[in-house]
């Protein structure tokens, strides 16, 4: 296995049109038009590839239709003060994850993604797409906002910062939430995986340190996708559980009603044939 790699997830939100304003020496920020050109493999949007391909689409619809889609939403969104959304207001979340090439783990790299992707940000994923054709495969992935348009309350980094006051809590609640969507990411793709969350220099390591934890990262991978299979298990049982539990539950609710139907019905016969139901002798002692 080709072992030594470190993860690689990275988000970022797009508008309809590039903001006019840009720091000084800064490139032109890209529109939610150059990201679906380029992903998309469209001639003039794909120079730094050598051989383009197309992208393999792994879920959601097409690049084209996402772009539609988009620029729909943004045509029936407004702000909070009920306005018609601003040209350059954020309204395309979208990110990249790539993994080493020639790593044993990519397919279920991939597949992990994938999952890990619905369950992060459930049915405001829209596409999700493969790229075969650059140094490293890499998946680039798309989140909408079809209720309210903005999608900076998708990003947690954004999400965590609206709630601060100051610059600097600002700035600390982003970086916080943003490393907690990085181990979020470690843990259930990139470490079983075979991947390390950090690399040698963050962590200030030797390279006999370093190599020590690239030797490691099969046995963590095996061991992490033991865990999650325990995990998946555990919880396929708790769903059949629940679902044994609820049958049952509905079962005897139907039973009771068919027993009280019953008794309605010999209630009623009675009724009609004048009979009484016995009464009990509270003198007797044996029928007290």
């Amino acid at each position: 296995m080709i072992t030594g790699g470190i993860q690689f997830v990275h988000i970022a939100v797009y508008s309809l049109h590039s903001p006019k304003k840009t720091s000084r020496g800064a490139d032109r920020k890209w529109a939610v038009r150059d990201v679906i050109a380029e992903a998309s493999r469209e001639p003039q949007a794909c120079l730094h590839v050598p051989r383009p391909r197309r992208p393999n689409l792994l879920h959601g619809p097409s690049l084209a239709d996402l772009e539609a889609e988009v620029g729909a939403i943004h045509a029936r969104s407004t702000d909070a003060a009920g306005r018609r959304l601003r040209k350059d207001a954020s309204v395309l979340l979208a990110g990249v994850a790539s993994y080493p090439r020639g790593g044993m783990e990519y397919s279920y790299w991939k597949q992990s993604a994938v999952e890990w992707l619905q369950t992060e940000f459930g049915d405001r994923l829209r596409s999700v797409v493969e790229h075969t054709d650059e140094a490293h495969p890499h998946l680039h992935f798309y989140v909408v906002n079809p209720d309210g348009g903005n999608v900076k309350d998708l990003h947690p980094g954004f999400r965590a910062a609206k709630g601060a006051q100051t610059p600097k809590e600002q700035r600390l609640a982003y970086n916080s939430a943003m490393r907690a969507f990085q181990d979020r990411f470690w843990e259930h793709v990139a470490g079983p995986s075979g991947l390390a969350r950090l690399g040698p220099g963050r962590q200030r390591m030797s390279r006999a340190q370093w190599t020590r934890v690239k030797f490691g990262l099969p046995a963590q991978a095996a061991l992490l996708q033991r865990a999650r299979e325990i995990t998946r298990g555990t919880g396929e049982r708790d769903r059949q559980l629940r679902s044994f539990a609820h049958k049952t539950m509905l079962e005897a609710q139907l039973l009771i009603k068919e027993l009280e139907a019953r008794e309605a019905r010999v209630l009623a016969l009675e009724a009609r044939l004048g009979l009484k139901p016995p009464v009990s002798d509270s003198n007797d002692p044996d029928k007290a």
